[in-house]
């Protein structure tokens, strides 16, 4: 054997000892060109439409930026093969089992909601085709190694967000409204009512309301009745729209806090001043978020779009990204294990909106929290204590 094979071997038997401790590939590590296809489940129509449009044109850019810049490979191209599944359990089932089958799709990503993530996982995993999860964000998702998240799961931030808001505002009174038919976003709900109680606060009222649910004249009423003093809103996008509108048309002028679902800029769009001045927390937004990679990602999107991108734009980008990221660091013809074994193994994704996102056994770290608030000109800032 001459030296040169030696070498080369030696580079190898290392590149592959690297992917096992799940750092990054080296440099001479090349996946063959060509075009390698990903199936994305997408929710483009159905009652989240809005939201999986905004994972769905984040992940097109993704595509764009991939391939302009060669970032899974010289040489490589990848293309996106999208199927709506309208939020419909079945019909995302049939399309990931047509994805497994097919052999010309190296990856999938899909799902926002956390029961159609769970319906779909044990799909991918037994056809052996990687599964990045774009939106859900139930904590058993990830399945060692076909599936993998790149969200962040719920908590961290708004336990950072109620730590704050009980230290500033010292609210004596607070009620709360909670989602009755979404798990996720009771608990964090709940995640929050811990640390304000805590502060001393009181809670003079629990009300439930739920997703599909379209007048909130009562809830309101019913929530004004306690005079609270902080009023939280934990459910999902158009009730939490709904209740806060309710709220603000009945008179009432004390505090609300929220989630990330008041961040898309086509919400403040409808709900202008109604929502000006209320903190959320969350990893990206626009007019914060001024990493080098956010600031790329905002202008490529707004350019396309002639829109601001939201978290869910970027969180689809993030999802295709991060499985470039694995085709990159693999040597010859990508398979899919190989490719499922390398994105497992990734403990960071390199090109994120947050300006840092770590990974650990296939599932995201939370990356930075900002607390942040729409203002009356339609702009976001970071929230200070009125």
């Amino acid at each position: 054997m001459n030296m040169i094979e030696l070498s080369k071997r030696t580079l190898l038997s290392a590149g592959y000892m690297a992917l096992a401790l799940g750092v990054a590939a080296p440099a001479y590590a090349e996946p063959d060109a060509g075009e390698y296809r990903i199936g994305m489940v997408s929710d483009d129509s159905g009652p989240i439409a809005s939201a999986g449009q905004s994972y769905h044109q984040g992940a097109d850019i993704a595509i764009a930026e991939i391939n302009s810049k060669g970032l899974a490979g010289e040489g490589v191209t990848l293309v996106l093969d999208v199927k709506d599944s309208g939020s419909d359990a079945a019909r995302a089932v049939q399309a990931m089992t047509q994805f497994g089958s097919d052999r010309k799709i190296l990856a999938t990503t899909c799902c926002i909601l956390s029961s159609i993530a769970a319906a779909v996982s044990p799909i991918a995993a037994s056809n052996e085709v990687p599964l990045v999860i774009y939106g859900a964000t139930r904590s058993s998702l990830p399945q060692e190694p076909f599936v993998t998240s790149v969200v962040a799961l719920p908590g961290p931030q708004e336990v950072q967000m109620s730590e704050r808001i009980a230290s500033e505002l010292r609210p004596k009174k607070v009620a709360y409204f909670l989602s009755g038919d979404n798990d996720i976003f009771k608990t964090r709900a709940l995640a929050m009512q811990e640390v304000i109680e805590k502060s001393g606060a009181e809670t003079v009222a629990e009300i439930t309301t739920l997703s599909a649910d379209t007048d909130f004249t009562g809830p309101a009423t019913q929530g004004i009745a306690t005079n609270p003093d902080l009023i939280v809103v934990m459910t999902t996008q158009q009730p939490t729209v709904g209740i806060i509108t309710a709220l603000r048309q009945r008179g009432y002028e004390g505090m609300i806090v929220t989630s990330e679902v008041l961040s898309p800029p086509a919400v403040f769009k409808k709900s202008g001043d109604t929502i000006a001045g209320i903190p959320f927390a969350l990893s990206f937004q626009p007019g914060v978020s001024d990493s080098e990679a956010a600031v790329s990602f905002i202008e490529a999107y707004k350019a396309e779009y002639d829109a601001l991108p939201d978290v869910y734009a970027a969180q689809g980008y993030m999802a295709i990204q991060f499985i470039a990221q694995g085709i990159k660091s693999l040597d010859g013809k990508p398979t899919r294990q190989d490719l499922a074994n390398a994105m497992w193994n990734t403990t960071e994704i390199n090109v994120n909106p947050y300006g840092g996102q770590a990974m650990e056994s296939g599932q995201a770290r939370t990356p930075s929290t900002l607390i942040v608030n729409w203002t009356k000109d339609g702009e976001v800032k970071f929230w200070e204590k009125p």
